[in-house]
């Protein structure tokens, strides 16, 4: 009896939950459409908050997280920010580190790339791996231990003491089958002799879902000296109390004594700070207009339920009526009628969790890689239950208030006054139509701005190319000259398989994701004042223009003749022709590079540089990064005159029948067996990646804008069929006095007509209202455009149209004989 005394209303909630189902259970095709409905809704609405939490809201798995800061070199002289994401050089990172004390952790960390041969499961041979290299404490701010063995020690950063590895769990299990024993055992890396220490835990993931194997940097005389080169990536942990307002002036203080002391390297440098949390904040646009998106289709799952539960309130009005007339009370029974509406929303959400966790599984692998710290994927985990849980309770409260208080009220329980739609179902499907009409707009344009990216000259020919990736190791290839000579006779040797029209090196091909620059200067050629000074190169081979099918506007390409001895010499893009020599010859002017980087620091820099070239010709733009972004300047260098140890190859075929990468494998073993290629891709593939992001951002809100529409005509359908069965006798009076059957047509679908016109008005507004959200994820199409927003009104009234043509010719076909000897 206490029991039941501190919670009173306990039974009688029972009570109507198994009313409720009871009611449910002798109307199992209004339950079943219903339930059906709810779970497409909150199943999609669970699968895009999944998404958006693993990917944007979630912080990651390491200790801290709030007090994790990327630290970028900024130069305000050079208009560098922390938007550039300018690589820190080593020498800054060792002083900040030794002079701050507003960090409780500073590291650095680089992106490597290794040949590896050792013991293999699978007797793979030498592979080529990507890997990191870390300074001490990377493992231990993070709050990572190994799974098996142990990580980095503060002086295994010295030189000598470094010769020790950690694996990551997908390496370890894939190249040596998950043995524990390897623990102690020695791997040949790049030449090196390296003791493997431990194991990571499955789980851990950093930047790279193909990162295997991670290093000690190597912090030693060179390294600190480094103040020229912009080389490494540098990630810091405020000290507890402190914050990112005490922490900037500090760094900024520390950059101008560096200034001071090295003026040649530092002067006009310093360091800024971005916060590591809230990841892959360049998602977030598009992940909000998703997670919109969803909410949207939900709220017309939830319209279309309502109005169906309030068509069955309206069947239900006698025993409403009779219910009142024996003593129930008017909350009794608007607590009932919540109980079956929550019973609903339930049971949706019951089937819409799997329906979810069977879209993510569908969907991750469509996700574009995310290089973002402790991103490990998106599960349905007790954040997103209790979102779910959340969204259940807030759609049971949408789908049962309206219905509940009309159904409520004593006596005649009206669904539709005088006119065709009540009050509360025109209302309803007027807010149906405007979102429909909205999220059709939306993935309207997405689907242009998709369709303009594709078609986008890329300024280079992706049929029959297969571009894969090579890096010499320095223990074997020591100095320029044997780079030199092994990337020549490597070339020779691909360039005489038959069925191979072209090949050649390019240090970062097109839509790599990142490129090399270096400070520019034009002798007697000032720069436009909007010019960016930091100009994008590429070092390439001969042939690259003939593997690329690009063209040569002007001059001539480099040929054999280029040498190390030669005269230094560079071509230019057409974009950069235009910029700085508009209205003159560029050939023969002189180019002044400050390089960001070099190869002491990380490979992909040259082997050696110059500090002037010399213009011998104009090529074609060729889009490097972005399809949608302007074609910046680029200056291409002589492969031969300035060799990289890390290269891209690209390999064109004639159309014959070639194993490309089995060709290519065998032509680099016969020169060096312990070599090996990675990351083999068509430019096809290439390109197709390019426009992934945009492709899954289209085709979700397409997926929602269809769900949307067919709910919407749905809706339109029931509505029009429930007011049409409920003015039966008014339509069957009409034409027994003389009305024609046309007129009665004409009446519903004028009626219809009226809801959805108000609806598209209202939809057009909002799309407008919307067009900011979508101006950053749009290409070649405006936001606004009206040509989109008229065509998605004219394509959502006709649908409403369409759906009312049934109930309104069914309205034609009453007979008025039977209706009125019925009544």
């Amino acid at each position: 009896m206490a029991e039941q005394s501190r919670v009173p209303w306990m039974p009688d909630l029972l009570t109507d939950v198994r009313f409720g189902w009871r009611m449910l259970r002798r109307s199992p095709g209004f339950a079943l459409a219903a339930i059906f409905t709810l779970a497409l809704g909150i199943g999609a609405n669970t699968a895009m908050f999944s998404v958006a939490d693993g990917l944007l809201l979630r912080p990651p798995p390491f200790d801290h997280p709030e007090r994790l800061y990327w630290i970028y070199d900024v130069n305000s002289r050079l208009r560098l920010t922390v938007a550039d994401t300018v690589p820190p050089s080593p020498g800054n990172f060792v002083e900040w580190r030794r002079r701050s004390r507003a960090f409780d952790y500073m590291i650095a960390w680089r992106n490597w790339f290794f040949s590896v041969a050792g013991t293999s499961a699978h007797d793979a041979g030498a592979e080529q791996i990507r890997g990191v290299t870390v300074s001490p404490g990377f493992f231990e701010m993070l709050g990572v231990r190994a799974a098996i063995g142990r990580t980095f020690g503060a002086d295994e950063e010295e030189p000598g003491r470094d010769k020790v590895a950690v694996l990551t769990d997908g390496f370890w299990q894939r190249r040596f089958g998950g043995n524990r024993s390897i623990v102690g055992q020695s791997v040949l890396v790049d030449g090196r002799s390296l003791t493997v220490i431990g194991v990571l835990p499955k789980e851990f993931y950093f930047l790279w879902r193909d990162s295997a194997i991670f290093l000690p940097m190597t912090v030693d005389a060179d390294f600190q000296s480094g103040r020229a080169t912009h080389s490494i990536a540098v990630l810091g942990r405020l000290a507890p109390g402190m914050t990112r307002g005490e922490a900037q002036p500090e760094l900024e203080r520390i950059g101008r004594d560096l200034g001071r002391a090295y003026p040649a390297t530092n002067d006009g440098w310093s360091a800024g700070l971005v916060p590591v949390f809230p990841l892959n904040k360049n998602l977030q646009p598009a992940l909000l207009m998703l997670l919109g998106a969803v909410a949207c289709v939900l709220l017309i799952a939830c319209i279309n339920v309502g109005n169906l539960l309030l068509a069955r309130a309206g069947a239900r009005e006698r025993e409403m009526t009779v219910r009142t007339a024996l003593g129930a009370s008017r909350g009794r029974l608007i607590r009932q009628m919540l109980a079956e509406s929550g019973l609903l929303a339930v049971i949706g959400a019951m089937l819409g969790v799997p329906l979810a966790a069977g879209a993510l599984r569908t969907l991750w692998p469509f996700i574009p890689e995310v290089r973002i710290a402790g991103a490990l994927g998106v599960t349905i985990d007790t954040r997103v239950l209790g979102v779910t849980l959340a969204v259940t309770i807030v759609t049971a409260m949408l789908l049962g208030t309206l219905p509940a208080l009309q159904a409520s009220r004593t006596g005649r329980l009206k669904v539709s006054g005088d006119s065709s739609y009540g009050a509360a179902g025109a209302a309803l499907l007027t807010i149906e139509i405007a979102l429909s009409l909205m999220l059709l707009a939306g993935a309207t344009l997405l689907v242009r701005s998709l369709w303009n990216l594709q078609r986008v000259d890329p300024g280079f020919r992706t049929d029959r190319l297969t571009t894969m990736q090579v890096w010499l190791p320095r223990t074997t290839y020591p100095d320029a000259a044997g780079v030199s000579r092994f990337y020549e006779e490597f070339l020779r040797r691909v360039q005489g398989v038959r069925g191979v029209s072209a090949a050649a090196f390019v240090n970062t091909r097109p839509f790599l994701g990142w490129s090399l620059g270096a400070r520019l200067q034009v002798p007697g050629h000032a720069a436009p004042a909007e010019d960016d000074p930091i100009v994008d190169f590429r070092v390439i081979s001969p042939g690259y223009l003939a593997a690329l099918g690009s063209r040569l506007i002007r001059g001539r390409i480099f040929d054999a003749g280029d040498s190390q001895d030669t005269l230094s010499v560079a071509l230019i893009n057409a974009s950069m022709a235009r910029r700085f020599w508009p209205d003159e010859d560029p050939m023969g002017e002189a180019l002044h590079l400050g390089f960001l980087g070099s190869t002491a620091s990380a490979p992909w820099w040259p082997e050696r540089t110059a500090d002037t070239y010399t213009i011998v010709g104009v090529i074609g733009d060729i889009r490097e990064s972005r399809l949608g972004d302007q074609v910046r300047p680029v200056v291409y260098l002589s492969s031969s005159q300035n060799p990289s140890r890390y290269a891209h190859l690209l390999v064109r075929t004639d159309g014959t029948s070639l194993n490309v990468l089995q060709t290519v494998q065998r032509q680099l073993r016969a020169i060096d067996p312990d070599l090996g290629v990675y990351d083999v891709q068509s430019m096809e593939t290439v390109i197709d990646q390019a426009v992934a992001s945009p492709r899954l951002n289209s085709t979700l809100l397409w997926v929602f804008a269809v769900a949307a529409l067919i709910l919407c005509a749905v809706g339109v359908y029931g509505v029009t069929s429930c007011v049409v069965s409920r003015r039966t006798r008014e339509f069957a009076i009409r034409l027994a006095i003389g009305a024609a059957p046309s007129t009665i047509f004409r009446t519903v679908t004028r009626e219809g007509a009226t809801v959805a016109l108000i609806g598209i008005s209202i939809g057009v507004g909002g799309a407008l209202l919307l067009a900011r959200t979508l101006a950053g994820l749009v290409f070649g199409v405006a936001a606004t455009d009206g040509t989109t927003l008229t065509v998605s009104a004219g394509v959502v009234f006709a649908l409403a149209m369409l759906a009312s043509w049934r109930p309104a010719w069914r309205a034609t076909r009453v007979d008025p004989m039977t209706v009125l000897r019925a009544e």
